[in-house]
């Protein structure tokens, strides 16, 4: 069994929800902040599956390879995007940055909990 991106996903919208949720009640951080950097972090997510699903079918095709291309330059260009996109957030938008850091980092966690919820499932189906 392998990892499940759409698991992966649907954990982050949930963690990102849930922190948000508490960063409103405790007051310990910025919960718009939490909320945007998760929601960043979603996105980037989402747009990386979808270059990824478009070069995978012929990735090893030889009569494909312009698709290697143009999803090289599709990541180039959604890179420079979030980077203009981020630049022009901190510097237009009052976004308090440790907040957001934390939201960012909840799709690693997410992904941190999918693989050792993955590995456990695969302990018990070959147990």
């Amino acid at each position: 069994m392998a990892v499940d991106l759409t698991r992966i996903g649907k954990l982050h919208v949930g963690l990102v929800g849930a922190t948000g949720g508490v960063a409103y009640a405790t007051h310990w951080m910025e919960p718009g902040s939490v909320v945007l950097g998760g929601a960043v972090m979603g996105a980037n997510f989402v747009l990386l599956r979808w270059i990824a699903g478009f070069l995978r079918p012929g990735a090893l095709d030889p009569a494909k390879r312009g698709r290697v291309a143009l999803a090289i330059a599709a990541v180039v260009l959604k890179f420079g995007l979030f980077l203009a996109l981020l630049g022009a957030l901190f510097w237009r938008v009052p976004v308090e940055g440790m907040s957001f850091a934390c939201g960012v980092t909840l799709l690693l966690v997410a992904c941190v909990v999918e693989v050792g919820l993955s590995d456990s499932r695969m302990r018990k189906g070959a147990g």
